[in-house]
């Protein structure tokens, strides 16, 4: 009995380790264990999490339209930036740089780089293309020199987010601040990388501006402007080779696919793209004049001056029948006129007033690195000129219309004052207080002339000392010596190359 029964629990066992798991249960274990595996975490972050406090910046009527989306937050002067989707190799930037800010010749371009953005899995790279070498010859040739001389990465951004139109987002400010020095070389580089502050931040539908303060090497603030546009061709503009018996700014290149000495360098004229608005007109106006714009710095005094120099160039474009190629507007801070327009923006050519202290005046452009199209001028006009005209021409005019007077013209002069060149030339309301100076000048010895202050007992510490009052005149002025001197040179030099001459003649003998 007790046997059996033993046998009948085995029994039971057995039926209950074999009893099949419900249906139901293994498919909800399967489901779980699927799901898992196949929804893969995200490579970034959500865009609404990552841009939660940001203002999209909207600088244009159409909104939706601009080269990158510029998103900017405020309290912390964060400015971030959606590329185009795809962005990559095949879409080219142009990156014009200024020094807004800061600097002497502040305004001035200070370059510009030609890029493009190719993705390394969650990072981009700012690369420079080759362009400096080249190859038009065969297909062998095009083969061989990209594989040679290869591309330039810039810098390195993470990708923080993609954007709500399928686009990476950058930290535009970490590229732009943080690697500053990159751009604008060393002493562009920051002190102190947490202290910056946006100046500008405005997107178009072909570029985008960015400006910001941050102290540079030694402490001193600057304000770096970057403009950011679109680079493609010009309809109908083609590069023309520069002719090396004329003048020209020029785009150079290196043609591999050449194999004549004189044929690999190509220069190309850097040039507006100037067209007839009436091919058939023997002076037509232009389809897309140049305009400059005056800015608002400069002084009222001066505008119509600057404007007058500007058109005169009208001149030199009607010799080759285009009327009226430059015009010119003024920007003007009172009624607001062009205030929109920024110098540093590479769609518009500016003239510049700098208050620097220095007399020059500077004309950089930049142009397509392909084709030598000029795309953007500014030019630089200091205040320096002022002051050295106003020297010129009531200092040193006077002082050069009296060079090489005797002392007879002298005293006639102090008779007929109305005559002398320092009263003539003197301002109507200094003349006289000149003509008073003149007047004591004329009762010195010689009418005030410096041979008045021979002394010949000192040689060498008066002008005319030794020439006058001596047998033999001893004076830096006396130039018999010089002449001499030359004269001998001059025979030498007559002499040696007699020689020279002499000694081809033998070579040609000798073959």
């Amino acid at each position: 009995m007790h046997r059996f029964a033993s046998l009948i629990f085995v029994s039971l066992l057995s039926v209950i380790v074999a009893t099949p798991v419900p249906a139901q249960t293994t498919t909800k274990s399967a489901t779980k264990s699927v799901t898992s595996k196949s929804v893969p975490r995200p490579d970034f972050p959500s865009h609404t999490t990552v841009l939660k406090g940001f203002d999209k910046v909207v600088s244009t009527n159409n909104a939706s339209r601009t080269l990158f989306t510029i998103y900017r937050r405020n309290k912390d002067q964060q400015v971030f930036a959606e590329l185009p989707a795809g962005v990559g190799p095949s879409q080219k930037f142009y990156i014009a740089l200024t020094v807004s800010s800061g600097e002497r010749f502040a305004g001035l371009q200070a370059g510009e780089m030609y890029v493009y953005f190719r993705r390394f899995n969650k990072s981009l790279a700012l690369i420079e293309p080759n362009i400096g070498v080249r190859s038009t010859g065969d297909r062998h040739s095009k083969a061989s020199v990209p594989r040679l001389f290869t591309d330039r990465v810039v810098m390195e951004i993470p990708i923080v987010t993609m954007g709500p139109s399928g686009g990476p987002v950058i930290d535009i400010d970490a590229l732009l601040v943080n690697g500053a020095s990159r751009f604008f070389g060393s002493s562009a580089r920051s002190s102190s990388p947490r202290l910056f502050s946006i100046k500008k931040c405005k997107a178009f539908r072909d570029n985008v501006e960015l400006a910001f303060e941050l102290p540079t090497s030694g402490g001193r603030l600057k304000t770096l402007h970057y403009s950011i546009s679109k680079m493609g061709s010009s309809p109908g503009y083609a590069p023309r080779k520069a002719d090396e018996r004329i003048g020209f700014f020029t785009t150079t290149y290196r043609d591999l696919g050449k194999y004549r000495d004189e044929e690999v360098q190509v220069r190309f004229i850097n040039r507006w793209h100037l067209e007839k608005d009436d091919p058939s007109l023997k002076i037509s106006p232009p389809k897309n004049p140049i305009t400059f714009y005056i800015e608002h710095t400069t002084p009222v005094r001066y505008r119509r001056w600057v404007e007058k120099g500007v058109l005169y160039w009208n001149k030199a474009f009607e010799n080759i029948g285009i009327s009226n190629a430059i015009q010119v507007e003024f920007q003007n801070a009172r009624t607001g006129r062009h205030v929109e327009k920024d110098p540093e923006d590479v769609r518009w050519n500016f003239i510049r007033w700098l208050n620097n202290d220095v007399g020059t005046a500077i004309g950089p452009s930049r142009v397509n690195p392909l084709t030598g199209e000029i795309l953007d001028a500014d030019i630089i006009l200091t205040d320096g000129w002022i002051r050295h005209y106003w020297m010129q021409f009531n200092e040193l005019l006077p002082q050069a219309a009296m060079q090489g007077m005797s002392p007879e013209t002298l005293a006639w002069l102090a008779k007929h004052p109305s005559w002398d060149p320092r009263i003539r030339l003197a301002a109507p309301s200094e003349r006289v207080e000149v003509r008073r100076r003149v007047a004591r000048q004329a009762l010195s010895p010689y009418a005030g002339h410096p041979m008045a202050q021979v002394d010949n007992r000192f040689i060498g510490d008066d002008l005319y000392d030794g020439l006058i009052g001596r047998t033999s005149q001893v004076n830096g002025l006396c130039l018999a010596a010089q002449g001499k001197a030359f004269d001998l040179s001059l025979m030498k030099m007559h002499l040696d190359i007699l020689a020279a001459l002499d000694d081809d003649d033998k070579k040609k003998d000798d073959k």
